[in-house]
């Protein structure tokens, strides 16, 4: 689709986070109107602050606007931000912290917002089709616990199965993480039923990512930098806390397109939509292990930051492997379908890229304080 058309008002929300804001960009940039739903006023400045969406805020241009929907779990929420909208990107989630309430604070807020979502786009009739970003973390039994080890037995693609242990789970949950996969498993599972049944007025693609990993622009110290990294690349470029799963790895750029280029009826007629897009870069051939995966990437980090570890900048994790790495990644369909066959970044691309990031505002810093 080339920028110089109009393919429409694309609602994007969640337009501040990590998958939202690129989402936005990469709409924007393809000729797309957005309107970004966020959850509070001051996240509106946070996307303005981007130095790529400047050119895109000017109030002549009128290519982006801006809605605030503070509770999403509440009747009609999003019933006025969806009037006049064609196309929905729904990225907005609770991330799963371990003091939240399983229940109130994330099985209902995603299965809420979802009816929410079904609703408002009915009631506005205009829309053509919803996005909705998922998780593979629905695809696991939420009671086996940390035992699926990192063989990569199983196959991740645009057909895998819904775990239908995680999908008959219900409240009262007795952890986030069950709350959590049980949640997405249940809202995969009822739109997947949607879907076949065309008995909406729209069409639904839902899309499945990996660990998204990159730099932000949002981002310009490397406290922050620090804080709000991926966990992937904190264990391998820092030795930190190693993480607990890994379904595949997806450079925030590529997440991003596989949204988006999602939304295009030509690329993807109703009659064809898959189960799920899959935004996750294919397992490289050979690979049968989650940990030669690891030990390839942690390779590569003492490859390209040997001075920066010898510095004692960056400690490499080479004992970080996530527990568990049940899936082997296979996004060919979603490659060619959506990206025109071109390959999403993998693992060791991502935190190449992330590292560098990192250390340029590290040096960055370091100057300013030198008063260079």
């Amino acid at each position: 689709m080339s920028p110089s058309t109009d393919p429409g008002l694309v609602a994007i929300t969640g337009a501040n986070g990590t998958i939202g804001y690129h989402s936005t960009l990469h709409a924007l940039r393809t000729g797309y109107r957005v309107r970004c739903i966020v959850r509070r006023e001051s996240a509106i400045q946070d996307i303005k602050a981007g130095p790529s969406i400047q050119k895109y805020i000017d109030e002549a241009n009128g290519k982006v606007e801006f809605k605030v929907v503070q509770d999403n779990t509440v009747e009609g929420a999003y019933d006025e931000v969806l009037r006049g909208v064609e196309w929905v990107v729904h990225v907005a989630g609770v991330w799963p912290l371990p003091h939240y309430h399983p229940d109130n604070d994330v099985y209902y807020p995603f299965v809420k917002s979802m009816e929410n979502i079904l609703s408002a786009a009915t009631k506005a009739g205009t829309v053509k089709r919803i996005v909705f970003t998922q998780a593979a973390a629905a695809l696991v039994s939420v009671d086996k616990g940390d035992s699926y080890g990192t063989c990569m037995e199983s196959v991740l693609d645009e057909f895998v199965p819904v775990s239908e242990q995680s999908s008959n789970t219900r409240p009262p949950l007795p952890s986030v993480h069950h709350a959590y996969s049980s949640a997405k498993a249940n809202c995969m599972t009822h739109l997947r039923s949607l879907q076949a049944s065309h008995s909406l007025p729209f069409s639904i693609v839902q899309v499945i990512p990996g660990t998204v990993i990159g730099p932000s622009e949002l981002i310009t110290t490397p406290t922050s930098a620090l804080a709000t990294m991926d966990r992937m690349s904190k264990a391998l470029l820092f030795n930190a806390h190693t993480p607990r799963y890994a379904f595949g790895f997806v450079h925030v750029a590529d997440c991003a397109a596989v949204h988006i280029e999602a939304l295009n009826t030509t690329k993807v007629r109703d009659s064809a939509i898959p189960h799920w897009f899959v935004a996750a870069a294919t397992t490289e051939g050979d690979v049968k292990n989650g940990k030669e995966v690891w030990r390839r990437t942690g390779e590569m980090v003492e490859r390209e930051f040997k001075r920066e570890i010898g510095e004692g900048m960056v400690s490499v994790g080479r004992e970080r492997c996530p527990v568990n790495m049940p899936f082997r990644v296979d996004s060919k369909m979603t490659e060619r379908v959506l990206l025109a066959g071109e390959r999403m970044r993998g693992l060791e691309e991502c935190v190449r890229e992330v590292g560098e990031w990192y250390l340029g505002l590290v040096r960055g810093e370091r100057e300013r304080e030198k008063g260079w």
